[in-house]
């Protein structure tokens, strides 16, 4: 029964991965059609909503009980893990993605392991071993590489180097809201933590909105537009949430990371079939140093977290 469970959490990483790795080339095709990133990022939400309002009542009824007896600062820290990684962490992300590519975006995104060990060393003191250190040495040469020929030219007037920070924040407030939703998962369970964080970060991105943006101006865009977002809530946000966080139940994070693996080569071809992005052969080089990297650091983590 261990065995299939570790079989199902390896599948629903691998999928959630793949199906995580499309959102980037939804917003990309998106934006082709002159929509600001407040206004895509609460189209995106308002349709996956009612995907995470049905999940609550769906589960409300044997989960009650259990819901009740979850201490207030557990609901406080889902409340906080729901606007860093799902509304924060997306904000960050759809701002990104208007200075630069969907493939440079993954690669830059796909650190987010070494913030987790960064982490788990300040926070946790956690040891960090020397082949560790190599590994996040080596995806932090990568990422130089991935940035390329910028290099020479560090300005924040620069779209590159705007889409970049924006990027790397995104990945930062990711890596804080797996720390948390691997402590949290288990108080809720998986589905229960999911649909109620979603749904918390969907009000979070109305909120922002309605403070933000005139009603109105949702219905004005393109049919396309509302196609790519629907996709995207579908195919890159609801599903991949739930698989994710069921692969992170039976796996644990840190496996999980290394499986994810798959996603920036994934975003790369696609970005390359759907939006005739070009990756530099030096960024091509950084791309392989990332993965290599990342997944050293993972498969570390892993190893000093078992008995």
């Amino acid at each position: 029964m261990e065995k299939k469970q570790q079989s199902l959490g390896i599948m629903f990483a691998l999928v959630g991965s793949l199906l995580f790795s499309t959102k980037a080339i939804f917003v990309k095709l998106a934006y082709q059609y002159d929509i600001d990133s407040i206004s895509l990022l609460l189209l995106r939400m308002i349709f996956a909503l009612p995907f995470y309002i049905f999940m609550i009542l769906r589960v409300m009824g044997s989960k009650w009980t259990q819901w009740r007896t979850i201490q207030g600062k557990h609901w406080l820290a889902l409340l906080v893990a729901a606007a860093l990684g799902y509304y924060l962490s997306g904000l960050l992300d759809f701002l990104g993605l208007q200075y630069i590519g969907a493939s440079v975006e993954r690669l830059i995104l796909f650190i987010y392991p070494t913030f987790i060990a960064i982490i788990s060393f300040f926070v946790f003191k956690e040891r960090v071993t020397l082949l560790q250190a190599g590994a996040l040495a080596l995806s932090y040469v990568g990422l130089l590489f991935v940035f390329g020929h910028n290099l020479s030219s560090v300005s924040l007037d620069s779209d590159f180097w705007k889409g970049s920070l924006l990027i790397l924040g995104c990945a930062v407030t990711f890596a804080l809201f797996l720390v948390m939703s691997q402590w949290l998962i288990p108080k809720f369970g998986a589905t229960s933590f999911t649909s109620i964080s979603m749904a918390a970060a969907c009000l979070f991105v109305i909120i922002h909105f309605l403070f933000s943006r005139k009603v109105s101006g949702l219905f004005d865009y393109h049919p396309r537009v509302y196609f790519y977002t629907l996709a995207m809530a579908t195919i890159a946000t609801v599903i991949p949430s739930y698989i994710v966080n069921f692969a992170i139940q039976r796996i644990g994070a840190t496996q999980s990371a290394i499986l994810a693996s798959v996603g920036p080569v994934s975003t790369v071809s696609l970005a390359y079939l759907l939006l005739d992005e070009r990756l530099l052969p030096v960024q091509m080089i950084g791309a392989i140093l990332i993965i290599l990297g990342v997944t050293v650091v993972s498969v570390e983590m892993k190893r000093k977290k078992q008995p």
